[in-house]
This record gives structure tokens, sequence and C-alpha cells, in this order.
């Protein structure tokens, strides 16, 4: 049989029998994913949050709608380094599983309102937005490598546009945060896909209409939103949370196999970005 009729007898973007791990997934960008990747035939998940059950259990419950039956949801906190290695292993128990094939790294802390100024930002503020995005999802990923397969595993680590560009006052540290994370993506693809058989990407997202957005904006004026609808090249809106989903489902998928150590865009071509690579 060639190559070719090898290729047609591979269903496109399924994910059937594959289990993943979500985290933060109880609203926003991390909710479309967990829906998305079960659409796409997942067997089994598990998602994160941080406070919001009744969130969590909803998208849950729209999982299974879409025809997974094994799903389960664990409270873990950002700053709490030591809960993130604990959900992959609870993950193996909850589920029945020995394997996980896909981790999105999503959950993140920090809000306009947590994130101070840098020239204000002390020892204790910086410590803990690096532990909460930056050591908390590394953390993730060194446990799960242990339980990953051999080959076809993926690492998917959500960033930002803010990792990127040169960020104003008060999110000068959130962008150091998610430049720092997908310089471990850069590094933990050079280094061990090779030898675990595991893809390590960053998916680049620029301004999504979350709810946790559109009601920071609502205290903004309005030039703040057509600001950001400016912002991307390829139509004149803010990103929705499936924009960044469809990415993930490519991602996490056996498609995407020569795939290793990119930051793939899901911005809309943020025209920033753009110019900084003219």
């Amino acid at each position: 049989m060639s190559s070719n009729e090898n290729a047609i007898t591979i269903q496109p973007w399924s994910l059937s029998g594959k289990t993943a791990i979500v985290t933060g997934a109880s609203r926003g960008i991390g909710k479309a994913i967990a829906i998305y990747l079960t659409r796409k035939g997942l067997a089994n998940i598990a998602i994160t949050y941080a406070s919001n059950k009744a969130a969590a259990e909803d998208t849950i419950d729209q999982c299974r709608a879409h025809g997974i039956k094994n799903a389960v949801a664990f409270q873990a906190d950002a700053l709490d380094p030591t809960a993130w290695p604990k959900v992959v292993r609870d993950t193996i128990n909850a589920l029945g599983v020995s394997e996980i094939d896909i981790l999105v790294n999503n959950a993140i802390w920090g809000s306009f309102q947590d994130f101070k100024p840098a020239g204000e930002t002390t020892v204790e503020d910086f410590t803990k937005a690096m532990i909460a995005n930056v050591y908390s999802p590394v953390a993730t990923i060194v446990e799960f490598m242990k339980h990953a397969p051999k080959t076809g595993g993926r690492v998917i680590n959500i960033s930002s546009v803010a990792g990127r560009e040169a960020n104003n006052d008060p999110i000068i540290t959130y962008g150091a945060c998610k430049a720092t994370l997908d310089s471990y993506t850069r590094s933990f693809a050079g280094s061990f896909a090779i030898d675990t058989g595991i893809t390590f990407n960053t998916v680049v997202v620029g301004p999504t209409a979350t709810d946790a957005l559109v009601n920071t904006m609502s205290a903004l004026p309005a030039e703040f939103e057509e600001k950001l609808k400016a912002s991307a090249s390829a139509a004149y809106r803010m990103g929705v949370p499936d924009d960044v989903a469809y990415i993930v489902g490519f991602l996490a998928s056996d498609e995407s196999k020569w795939v290793n150590g990119a930051a793939v865009s899901a911005n809309g071509g943020y025209r920033s970005l753009l110019a900084a690579l003219g």
C-alpha cells in the first residue's frame, strides 16, 4: 500500500481514544478548548478550575453532551506549585488510564487589577506571578512527561502576544511571565521531543472576547475596545474562544506531528507582531 493510501485511512482531526488535561477550563478559552477536543472524539478529559466549581461542572456537562463519558474536574490553585503534578497523577487515577496523550496549559493567574506597575512590583509580587504563570505549568509538563505515550504526546501552552511585544503597565510583568514560558516551550521542544515522543508548542493568543475581558472593557472607555479590534489584521474584530480552540485542536492531533517548538498565532495577524517580523 502506498503512503498516500495509508494517509487516506486516517480520520482527519480525530482524537479518538485519547486522554487530555486542559487546565483553566471552567470559562473562556479553556472551556472552548475542552469542548472542541471532545467534539474531535476525545475519549477521556480532565479539566482544572480555580474556584468556580459550577462553571467547571458546566464545562464537563457540555463535554458529555458531545459524547464523552469519562470526564472529571479538579480544583487547582495556580499559586500552589505542588497542586499541578498532583493534577496529573489524580487524572490517571480518576479516569482509570495508564497514559495521558495531551496537556493544554491554559490556566493563568492575574488580571489588570492583580498586576502592579513595574516600578511598584515587589519581590513578593514578582515571585507570585512567576510561580503561578511559569513554574506551575512547567511542573505540570514535567509530571505529564512521566505519563505520556512513547509517541504522539502533545504539550500545548497557551501564551499571549504580551510575551512578544513591548508592554505598558500594568501588564509588563504578565508579558515577562509569558515570554519566560515561551522560552521553556522552545527549550523542551529542542531537548526532549526525540527522547519522549512529545511535541511542545505555543499558541500565541491576541485580544479575545472572553467574559473576563468583556467585564474589564466595561469599565474602560469605548475607544479601548475599538483599539483592540483594530489590532488584528485578518478582520476588524477581537478573537473569540473558538478561534483559539480550533488551532489547539490541530496541534493536539496526529496531523501536527511535524510541528515542534512552534509559536502558532491565534491572534488574527496581530499588527504589532507583523511589524516585528517585517
